[in-house]
């Protein structure tokens, strides 16, 4: 039995893509990406974040990377700690970052990062995902993440408190065990400080878009 147990939990690669998809409303169409990989048991992982995007036909304006740490304090939690670089835009920022993930039953899910970059500015995120199904193949996905800043950047056009947020609902349909497809609608709006800011700056506070794409894991 303990051999067992042991084969069980041995090292395996694991993650795949939440989503790839395309985004589209009344300016710019986007294509976004945000995947996640994990190598390592039960207890400890290595993991590798990698998320990004730009305008459709034009060149890709946002990218970065996280490679974090990850130790299971429960059967539902993980802390992280580790690094992050932004490969685009334009300079490359990194940051020391610390988080956490976690699930309630088998259906909710969160994560929430507090990130320290090399100028010393403190920024964090986090986001909540439920899973609903409806149908054997089908389950409708709503989620809301928002973002929080501690001190003004205007160069970069955030305030200080909270800086945005998103919320969303994507209706997947399973095509098989690792694959799946989406439809839904995104609404994202400043908040606070960088919403004045943007009003200033003549820049959109709100918008509502379509989204579509595809995930799959490994």
């Amino acid at each position: 039995m303990a051999q067992e147990a042991a084969e069980e939990d041995k090292a395996a690669l694991s993650g795949g893509f939440d989503f790839i998809e395309l985004r589209a409303g009344k300016g710019d169409e986007l294509f976004l990406w945000d995947g996640s990989f994990s190598y390592g048991d039960s207890t400890d992982q290595i993991m590798l974040m990698v998320e990004g995007g730009g305008t459709v036909g034009s060149r890709i304006d946002d990218v970065q990377a996280r490679l974090l740490y990850g130790r299971s304090i429960s059967d539902n939690v993980v802390l992280l700690a580790g690094v992050r670089h932004e490969f685009q835009p334009h300079p490359h920022d990194n940051y020391a970052m610390i988080g956490a993930q976690g699930s309630v039953g088998s259906r909710f899910s969160w994560e929430g990062y507090v990130f320290l970059s090399d100028a010393g500015r403190l920024t964090s995120d986090a986001q909540v995902i439920y899973q609903l199904p409806i149908m054997e193949k089908i389950y409708v996905e709503p989620r809301a993440a928002i973002g929080w800043s501690a001190q003004r950047d205007e160069p970069n056009g955030a305030g200080a408190g909270f800086t945005e947020a998103e919320m969303s609902v994507r209706l997947r349909f399973r095509l098989n065990d690792n694959v799946n497809a989406f439809v839904g609608v995104a609404h994202e709006r400043l908040l606070g400080d960088t919403r004045a800011l943007a009003r200033a700056d003549g820049e959109t506070l709100k918008s509502t878009i379509a989204v579509m794409g595809f995930g799959f894991s490994l």
